[in-house]
């Protein structure tokens, strides 16, 4: 598996492993070499003449000089191998719980099997399975130089180690060191040092790995087959277990080869072996890494800071999120998520969870630039019309369906008349309250599924027909319900700025924005280079897409825009964009949070929030976005 700059992330390397036959493991041949030397000692004709018990009563004193050698055995082995006794021991021991367990389920295969034709169990003998005649990996990966030291230490011990062949894979970019410069980061954390941030696992979410047991679901899925699959799965294959390993598995996986002979042994038809093939992404590992760094808790953007005025979590609380950075074309550059998969002790922030493509969050006012542009394309709004912001929606209802503005705090503020780009940039609720209720439910809601709210995209990265989660969005039983109740031009409303009923992740985002960016073409974001994606024209009208876009400039670029400056507090503020040679489009968001319990024992913290930040970027002398970037808080206020 390869980045998109030729960067490779996973491989297979050649390696040896050293195996240990089961008779060692058990500690059977130190017992039977004891038997020898008694039965030696007494002679075979006295030997078969005793009692089991009395020649147990003569093999005993010669059992601690064996056990004795087994134990410098192990020593050997340990010091040869370069790992601790008590690592030894514990591989020893996976080893025989893995054998015992398999052995007591062929076994019970083997007594049904039995009781079934002959209806007893009176002349049914346990066999040995073929584990128990086998060596054990008790070393997997073995460099050549230790490879050579166990074939030295065989030598002196018949059939007492094995070195084999092997192959291992191996993720050369999973372990990294970046380096941060804290004069870019906001005041409070900013300071003239460079930051060294170690991490292990970079990409892991992503790249996934592979497991060398074949499960039932594998042999199910795809049975090897001599006619038909010659790829097909047999025991000891390894097969991708997660991520892209197990969703590129049919590309990276080969072909084994066959030969078909007569009775004489004449080959009579060959086949031979084909390799599986290379796959390129369109990943950038070293801004993933980049990333990934960001979001570590030692740099402190992913903890709560006082500038966050987020009331319901104390200061320095750790907050969970994902990046998706997306090029103009919907290949993914970068896809992170935090906790990671390092953070293995975080279980109530499901390290396991790729928030990036698998969470799925409210909207909230990231979506203001697709409405405006779906109702000019329906021809609900048209170019410089102005609508009012009266601070709340309804005429007679004061305390909801409110601008962000209409508060105690801002003395109940109102935004007046506003055009599109004025309303998109100050992000006014009433704007997009009046373009819901013009387009109604039904074209909104068929508007967000154009722009991909219900596509699995998750399972599209690497296969553009693939089925999988998506985003929610409501039934045709909850519409009926709210038309019953008369709650369904609220629910439309909320709709119309990312709250109420729909649901989506950080990749949605970043793919509906890039479809702004596109003038109107839908593309299923792909994580493989030239990989299929579905491409679908949304027939936007390209007046829309351009007020939007002058609109989401405006956010990033004006004093008043909702993304222009990080606010620390009354008429205290700094510019957030401060690097020049960039074009930037983008828009924040603030979607209502349900209820957040920090542990299972606390009590569930409301009234939170999750932020969004989506921006476009390309370099000044470019008209339209090359780069889309989503940003996803959880509860950051």
């Amino acid at each position: 598996i390869i980045d998109a700059k030729g960067i490779v992330l996973a491989e297979d390397e050649a390696s040896y492993e050293v195996a240990v036959p089961w008779d060692i493991i058990t500690g059977d041949r130190a017992k039977e070499r004891a038997r020898i030397l008694a039965r030696k000692q007494v002679g075979r004709e006295s030997w078969n003449a005793m009692l089991p018990e009395d020649r147990q009563q003569i093999v005993d004193p010669f059992l601690p000089e064996q056990f004795a050698e087994l134990e410098n055995f192990w020593a050997l082995i340990s010091e040869t191998g370069k790992v601790s006794q008590s690592e030894l021991d514990k591989r020893i021991a996976t080893i025989q719980r893995k054998v015992n367990k398999t052995t007591e389920a062929v076994w019970s295969r083997q007594e049904d099997a039995h009781l079934k034709r002959y209806g007893d169990l009176k002349d049914y003998k346990q066999r040995p399975i073929a584990e128990e005649r086998s060596a054990h990996v008790v070393f997997s990966a073995v460099d050549d130089e230790t490879a050579m030291d166990f074939m030295q230490l065989s030598e002196q011990h018949d059939d007492a180690i094995e070195v084999q062949h092997s192959r291992s894979r191996h993720y050369p970019e999973k372990e990294q060191t970046v380096f941060i410069k804290r004069e870019t980061m906001p005041r409070f954390l900013r300071a003239p040092t460079i930051e060294e941030v170690h991490l292990l696992g970079v990409g892991d979410l992503l790249l996934g790995d592979i497991r060398l047991e074949i499960w039932a679901e594998d042999l199910e899925r795809r049975p090897f087959n001599y006619g038909n699959d010659l790829g097909g799965y047999r025991d000891g294959d390894e097969v991708g277990n997660r991520g892209l390993e197990l969703s590129l598995e049919k590309k990276l996986r080969g072909l084994r080869g066959s030969v078909v002979s007569d009775r004489l042994g004449q080959v009579m038809e060959r086949t031979s072996p084909l390799g599986g093939s290379d796959v390129q992404l369109t990943l950038d590992i070293a801004l993933q890494t980049r990333i990934e760094a960001l979001l570590s808790p030692q740099i402190g953007l992913m903890t709560v800071q006082s500038w966050h005025r987020n009331s319901g979590l104390a200061n320095g609380t750790p907050l969970r999120g994902a990046v998706v950075v997306l090029d103009a074309n919907s290949g993914v550059l970068a896809m992170a998520s935090t906790p990671a998969l390092r953070d293995e002790e975080d279980v109530e922030g499901y390290p396991w969870l790729n928030r990036a493509a698998d969470g799925l969050y409210p909207a909230g006012s990231i979506v203001k630039p697709l409405v405006l542009a779906a109702a000019f394309s329906e021809n609900e709004y048209f170019e410089e019309e102005e609508i009012a912001c009266t601070g709340h929606y309804f005429e007679h209802v004061k305390n909801a369906a409110r601008c962000w503005i209409y508060r105690e705090r801002h003395n109940f503020a109102t935004h007046g008349k506003l055009v599109a780009v004025d309303a998109l940039a100050r992000s006014c609720n009433i704007f997009f309250y009046e373009l819901g209720t013009r387009l109604g439910f039904d074209r909104l809601l068929s508007w967000y599924q154009k722009f991909g709210l219900t596509q699995p995209l998750s399972a599209k990265l690497t296969n553009s027909s693939a089925s999988g989660s998506q985003g929610h969005s409501p039934s045709q039983e909850d519409v009926v319900r709210w038309k019953e109740r008369g709650e369904l031009a609220f629910e439309t409303i909320s709709m119309a700025i990312g709250q109420g009923p729909i649901t989506w992740s950080p990749l949605h985002a970043a793919a509906s924005y890039a479809t702004l960016a596109r003038g109107g073409i839908w593309r299923s974001p792909t994580l493989v280079k030239n990989g299929e994606q579905e491409i679908i024209d949304l027939a936007l009208n390209p007046v829309g897409v351009q007020l939007a876009m002058k609109g989401l400039h405006d956010s990033l670029s004006k004093d008043y825009g909702t993304g222009s400056r990080l606010r620390y507090g009354a008429r205290d503020h700094d510019p957030i964009f401060n690097v020049n040679g960039v074009r930037l489009w983008g828009k924040t968001g603030t979607a209502e949070a349900p209820p957040y319990k920090q542990s299972p024992d606390a009590e569930p913290i409301t009234g939170l929030d999750h932020s969004w930040f989506l921006v476009m970027a390309s370099g000044t002398n470019e008209t339209k976005p090359s780069v889309i970037v989503a940003v996803l808080i959880e509860h950051g206020g």
